[in-house]
């Protein structure tokens, strides 16, 4: 794998542009093509639709988020000079949306003091990919090398429900540090902390 180091990971881009990768290589022990490139809402934003659909509880009471509103965040994501939004793909086809936030802009800096350098992840996994946590942990440390391989990212958090098993999980498997759980208006959260390069295997 490579770091992509030629411009700024968060700079404002063309939503409806399809961006080549700018990170690409193999995760361990698969043969298949990781790649990693800026969202493109043409051709993504059918895709997260379709997740947060199928990730919505049966029977489901809740009305599904519009997609107007959906198409609105993801603008606002890729257009901002603080955030971008990226697909991550095995072989062209996604396996995770992730989003990188300037910490200080992003909620969790109302529970923790941020310092220059600090960002947060926000994530959704692919529901058709039929993948052990180990191996999104995997495709998470990839991006984990790529985002910091660019200049001024020093640490990066992210906070999920102390009941996603799933997301603990991974997060703890791809090098995140637990440091805190607190309660919030939609339970309790942990928040985790990573200020370390992944080491990833060839």
């Amino acid at each position: 794998m490579r770091p992509f180091t030629e411009k700024l990971l968060c700079c404002p881009l063309d939503p409806g542009i399809l961006y080549t990768p700018f990170f690409y290589g193999l995760l361990p022990g698969d043969h298949r093509f990781f790649s990693l490139r800026p969202f493109c809402i043409p051709t993504d934003l059918p895709v997260i639709y379709s997740w947060i659909e199928q990730y919505r509880p049966e029977p489901c009471k809740t009305p599904l988020l519009p997609i107007r509103q959906l198409l609105e965040t993801y603008q606002d994501l890729l257009t901002a000079d603080y955030s971008q939004s990226l697909m991550a793909l095995i072989n062209h086809v996604p396996l995770m949306q992730i989003d990188i936030i300037r910490a200080d802009l992003d909620e969790v800096s109302i529970r923790e003091e941020m310092e220059p350098g600090d960002y947060s992840i926000h994530f959704l996994l692919s529901p058709e990919q039929q993948e052990p946590v180990s191996y999104f942990a995997q495709a998470l440390n990839s991006c984990l090398y790529s985002f910091f391989s660019f200049p001024g990212i020093h640490r990066i958090y992210c906070k999920t429900a102390v009941n996603d098993r799933r997301s603990n999980s991974l997060l703890q498997e791809a090098g995140f540090i637990l440091e805190k759980t607190i309660s919030e208006y939609r339970g309790k959260v942990n928040i985790y902390r990573h200020d370390q390069v992944p080491t990833l295997m060839e």
